[in-house]
């Protein structure tokens, strides 16, 4: 039987290998962007996929190229905590199904900066939402990854990098929620259903809406000994409803990564068409 971990590990390479083209722009926390750049990363495997190459760049504005490259092996960096990634001794992936994936770190560190990037995939595109928060707890700043594989018709992203006016996610919605906890369990897949609630918002939370119909919910601050999620909403262009997020307790220990995938029900449907 193949333990966890190595499920972990084949659920993120059986999704995201290949060459990802796309534009990563950096936000401050009040939303002004900070930095736009054109990206690439690219994953190659071998046969079992037991190794892993990847190549990031990074094209800025003014036409300079930064090129990085890490290596993975399933024997170094498949962990029982998720696999980690090579510039990064603290993060672990986390790894679903359907391709969404989060690099999240297990025990966060009072003393330490806080890095969060979140997955969301529907086929051939992707985007990825990071939050950074520095060793106070402050959040410093937030990003927007959109990217596609494979042919130019892939790219469905808009061009717009500016975030956009606050917007609500409308109607009831119906669909499969699925479950990972901090120990690589996986729960059984939960039907579910679902609606935006705009006043469930706590006081030391706050939206940063991303264009695409992406938006990002997280603590304005991370709070000592207080417990909080981050939560990436995705309202695709089919019309799918896509959720990821984060839960970590009181110690700031991670518990559960879930992420829900849902349409319209029928009855919002009929009722919008009417």
């Amino acid at each position: 039987m193949t333990n966890r971990s190595t499920t972990n590990w084949n659920l993120f390479w059986q999704h995201h290998l290949g060459s990802w083209l796309g534009q990563w722009t950096r936000y401050s926390k009040s939303g002004k962007i900070q930095e736009t750049f054109k990206s690439t990363r690219s994953f190659s495997a071998n046969s079992d996929h037991s190794e892993i190459a990847q190549i990031n760049q990074q094209t800025g504005v003014n036409g300079d190229t930064n090129t990085m490259q890490w290596n993975y092996s399933i024997h170094e960096h498949s962990h029982n905590d998720g696999f980690a990634h090579p510039a990064s001794t603290l993060m672990r992936g986390f790894a679903f199904e359907n391709g969404a994936a989060a690099w999240l770190i297990p025990q966060l560190e009072d003393t330490q900066y806080q890095p969060f990037e979140l997955f969301l995939m529907q086929k051939d595109i992707r985007h990825s939402v990071g939050v950074l928060y520095g060793d106070s707890g402050q959040i410093l700043h937030t990003a927007s990854i959109r990217e596609y594989r494979g042919d130019l018709l892939n790219n469905s992203w808009s061009t717009n990098i500016d975030q956009v006016n606050p917007w609500s996610i409308e109607g009831m919605w119906q669909g499969d929620k699925l479950q990972i906890n901090s120990n690589l369990s996986r729960n059984l897949i939960q039907a579910i259903q679902w609606q935006w609630d705009k006043d469930e918002l706590e006081d030391n939370q706050s939206n940063h809406f991303f264009p695409d119909n992406i938006i990002l919910r997280c603590p304005k601050k991370l709070l000592k000994d207080k417990l909080f999620n981050i939560t990436i909403y995705w309202q695709t262009k089919n019309n799918q409803l896509q959720i990821i997020r984060s839960d970590y307790n009181q110690l700031h220990q991670l518990i559960k990564v879930s992420q829900q995938t849902m349409h319209q029900t029928a009855t919002h449907q009929i009722a919008k068409e009417s």
